[in-house]
This record gives structure tokens, sequence and C-alpha cells, in this order.
């Protein structure tokens, strides 16, 4: 079996959807979502759609089935109020260019398909769509959600900023575009 990558369509939402929604990590207690990972944030098929519009997609499948997705997003002060504004404005005062970066993420994994390389796979779509108009990649992870930090630290992001909200800390990760078109699509690490 191989796995393919490629941008989403419309007729992909409710398969993103699905999976999205069953990374949330509901019913688990917080260590066990700590250890698994899990995803947040609100997510239906016009936010889709308008992501699918503008920076894309992205889906790694195998034989029709979905492996994983990357969401991406325009850096705008129109985003949601909480972590994506936050992660924005973090970039803003590290020194990005406006309109230079776009956010990655949330990306999610079917827990078959963990240690296929699929991150790198979605990450090197990302980066080879995006790389002509956009000088970095960010995104935020919350601090409790220690899979998705130890998974983007091993693949070399830069760790740009913190900030909290409600109560909750946030670690802000950034990558220069161009960074993953090159590299291979897996490693012994996966």
């Amino acid at each position: 079996m191989t796995l393919s990558t490629r941008t989403a369509v419309a007729a992909d939402h409710a398969k993103v959807l699905a999976l999205i929604d069953g990374a949330r990590g509901d019913g688990l207690s917080p260590e066990e979502r700590a250890e698994r990972g899990f995803v947040q944030g609100r997510f239906d098929e016009d936010k889709l759609a308008a992501m699918e519009a503008t920076t894309g997609i992205y889906i790694v499948e195998e034989d029709g089935r979905i492996a994983g997705a990357a969401l991406t997003a325009p850096a705008s002060p129109a985003l949601d109020a909480g972590p994506p504004r936050r992660t924005c404005e973090a970039a803003l005062r590290a020194g990005l260019a406006p309109d230079r970066f776009y956010l990655y993420g949330p990306v999610v994994v079917d827990p078959e398909f963990r240690g296929r390389g699929v991150v790198r796979r979605l990450l090197r779509a990302v980066d080879a769509n995006l790389r002509d108009r956009f000088d970095h990649g960010v995104l935020f992870v919350e601090q409790s959600n220690r899979k998705s930090l130890a998974v983007h630290r091993h693949l070399g992001m830069r760790e740009a900023a913190e900030f909290t909200v409600a109560d909750r800390a946030y670690t802000v990760f950034s990558f220069a575009s161009g960074t993953f078109c090159d590299q291979p699509a897996t490693t012994p690490a996966g």
C-alpha cells in the first residue's frame, strides 16, 4: 500500500471533519490526552471551504482512506479570538512580516497510520504549495499536548513564543518556507 498526498476538495470535508472529531480526545483523561495528542477548535464545512479556497487543506491517503490532514489559513486580524489570533500577534512581535506567514494546523493523523511519516508528507505538501507566497508557517500547541509538542520539536520547528488564554498555556512554533520541501517523507524516527 502506498501513501499519496494531495490537496483536499469539497468531497473530502466530511472525512476531514470526522478525522478531526476523532482526534479531540473526548472521554480520555488529561494524562491520556497529553500522551496521545488532541485537536482543539471548532471546524465546519464553511471553515474548511474558506481554508480550501485560500491556503489549502492537505491530505495524505492510502487507497482512498484519509491517513492524515493538515489545515492551513492565512494570517488575518479576522481570525478567531484566542489561540489563532494570539499566534499571529506573537509572530508579528517576533518580526515576521504581515501577509508573509500563514497558520499551519491543526494536523491530525489517523492512529492506524502513526509512525509512517504522515506528518512529514503533509509538511512537504504544505511547504511546496505555499513557499512562493509566504516566508513562514506558524502554529500553536497547547502545552498540555505533550504528543504534539514532541512531534513539532522532533521536526526541528523553532519555538518562537508562549502565551496563555483562559488559564491554558500555549507554545508558538515557526518554520521557514522551504524547510520541508527537500526532506524525505519518512525518516528512521517516522
